[in-house]
């Protein structure tokens, strides 16, 4: 099932049972659409796949866990790989569970994931508010614990940009964390001129995974050869913005807002990293990220 939203130029479509991922959000420019995010592509004879979507939220932990174990409150954690040839956890469950549509109308909605796993470590709820505004949408997320013990949370949304002709990236950190391989964190530094984007310049042209920390919640991506821009605006909860571009040359690029980097649960028995919110059962905690269209 496809929800469509309309307001003014936009268009936004939901794919609820696909991870209550974001299929396509689309600007009308007289008789033709220009794609903000990338939309939502189904093989033929396949189910649709967030993986393959425009947006997808990242929940009940964003990014991986070193290893697919850690440690808290003097327990072993481990969760199983969810991706056919990965090694790791990403992203934990949300994405690759079904949502269903708890309201709805001409330009918001409200999915929820009821009894969201991940194997036998994390049990949760969790909630996506989508309101389409004329020249923009806002996406809410909230997680609530339903296991029956406090663990450790992080979340964010994951989205997908085409890189049109002549793309251009904006956004200010004070730091950077290198990955390894598998995805991993594996230093934390300062940002290398070469992959500052404090001032606007094109996304990568290749393979690149790296996670920016002191975040200041706001991202431009303009598109100037169309006279297109969005600005991504997140609330300070979340410090982080992470930078994906895939290595089989796919013409896009993810800017992730997520609470906390990869690797965010190392040494949780002594220190609480930033970014990670520990949930009592039945505690909550959600957060908010504005997109805002504009003309060039």
């Amino acid at each position: 099932m496809m929800l469509r939203l309309a307001a003014g130029r936009l268009s936004l479509e939901l794919t609820p049972e696909a991870g209550g991922c974001v299929s396509a959000l689309r600007l009308r420019f007289g008789d033709r659409e220009f794609d903000l995010l990338r939309p939502l592509a189904t093989p033929p004879g396949s189910p649709p796949d967030a993986l393959r979507a425009g947006m997808f939220p990242m929940a009940p932990f964003a990014n991986c866990i070193r290893d697919n174990r850690f440690a808290f409150d003097g327990r072993d954690w481990i969760v199983k790989p969810n991706m056919a040839d990965a090694r790791l956890n990403f992203h934990a469950s949300g994405w690759r569970s079904a949502w269903r549509v708890a309201s709805a109308d001409a330009e918001s909605a409200e999915l929820v994931l009821d009894d969201g796993r991940v194997d036998d470590v994390y049990r949760y709820d969790a909630i996506q508010r989508f309101r389409l505004e004329p020249d923009g949408i806002a996406v809410e997320t909230r997680i609530v614990n339903r296991g029956g013990v406090r663990m450790p949370f992080t979340f964010g949304q994951h989205p997908w940009f085409p890189i049109h002709a002549g793309a251009l990236v904006r956004f200010a950190a004070t730091s950077l964390w290198l990955c390894d391989a598998d995805g991993q964190a594996e230093s934390h530094g300062p940002i290398p001129p070469e992959v500052d984007y404090a001032t606007p310049r094109p996304p990568p042209s290749g393979y690149r995974n790296v996670c920016y920390a002191g975040w200041d919640g706001r991202a431009d991506i303009a598109w100037p050869g169309d006279g297109v821009a969005i600005s991504m605006v997140a609330d300070p909860f979340f410090g982080h913005l992470m930078l994906h571009a895939p290595a089989d040359g796919e013409p896009v690029f993810c800017l992730e807002p997520q609470t906390a980097p990869p690797c965010a649960f190392d040494g949780l028995e002594s220190d609480l990293g930033a970014g990670v919110h520990v949930l009592e059962p039945g505690d909550r905690v959600s957060g908010g990220i504005r997109f805002v269209i504009r003309d060039l």
